[in-house]
């Protein structure tokens, strides 16, 4: 059963090696835009990070789309059948260290190291008051990210509640009584744009955000005119709407946001080969592949 990996920013190198490490016979391709059609007829399977617009189109054998992440939105491309299922990663270590990543930004900003790296600049030696941290977080979303986040902050202490779609709170609601947000949401058509001008409006002043999430959950002119008019403290974005970021991106010079580029965490080839060979399994069985996502509701 052929694949093709489409794994572009990340390495198809680094799946490949992983996967045939533990299943040596199987047949890998990687993708590149001159693959002619019938390079690619022969092609049964996906293992992707997005899908190139049109490629679903010239794939008359797919079976399967699996993801090299917890995200699937980039895969849910507008030529692929309704058919072809499209199956998620479950990374234990991925979610892992996006939740050491925010527990770090967190207590950056509750902490007010901000301040002291300031005072450092300016060779200031100034105590300020500063009890344990007790700040109120709201983590959106309450997968396998969300609910790793949401374990880890309290564990240092911060007074969290998780909030998703399904919940009886609103979201104005909650936002409305958090001092710190992290999100960790899907990128559905419902969430693009969910943190707006309005939501920041809603959250007490000086409170925080942190984007683990998609970029585009962030309205980010919103976002910078809510920390730069000083309602927001801040903000900490491991995602942005644009990846890589331009050099004449905004996000850059705003004080008080902390922009990282992706690494919050970083995907395990190894985990992602496991579940991927296991997938494959499946399908040669004649069953469903595992983690299949419910492609009406994005997630």
């Amino acid at each position: 059963m052929k694949t093709l990996l489409v794994t572009a920013p990340i390495p198809a190198s680094h799946f490949r090696e992983a996967i045939l490490a533990l299943a040596p016979g199987t047949e890998l391709v990687d993708y590149r835009a001159e693959l002619s059609d019938q390079q690619l007829a022969s092609i049964e399977v996906v293992l992707a990070w997005r899908l190139p617009a049109g490629l679903a189109s010239r794939l008359p054998r797919l079976r399967w789309v699996c993801s090299v992440a917890a995200g699937v939105e980039k895969l849910l491309v507008p030529d692929l059948a309704s058919s072809v299922p499209v199956s998620r990663i479950v990374d234990s270590q991925q979610a892992e260290g996006i939740a050491q990543f925010v527990v770090l930004m967190a207590l950056r900003h509750a902490r007010d190291l901000v301040g002291y790296e300031a005072l450092q600049r300016q060779r200031l030696w100034q105590r300020q008051p500063m009890g344990p941290v007790r700040s109120r977080v709201t983590v959106l979303g309450m997968g396998t990210m969300g609910a790793a986040v949401a374990r880890l902050l309290a564990q240092v202490g911060f007074e969290v509640q998780g909030w998703r779609r399904r919940s009886e709170r609103t979201l104005m609601d909650v936002l409305g009584h958090s001092e710190i947000v992290v999100c960790a949401l899907p990128l559905t058509a419902q969430t693009d744009g969910l943190l707006d001008a309005r939501a920041f409006a809603v959250m007490p002043r000086g409170s925080y955000l942190i984007n683990i999430a998609r970029g585009s959950h962030v309205v980010e002119a919103d976002l910078i005119a809510a920390v730069c008019d000083g309602h927001l403290a801040g903000a900490a974005l491991d995602v942005q709407c644009h990846e890589p970021m331009a050099l004449d991106d905004p996000l850059w010079d705003v004080p008080g946001i902390t922009v990282t580029p992706h690494i919050a965490a970083q995907p395990s080839p190894a985990t992602i080969a496991a579940q991927f060979l296991a997938g494959l399994q499946c399908l040669r069985d004649g069953h469903p592949p595992p983690r299949q996502v419910d492609r009406t509701l994005g997630y």
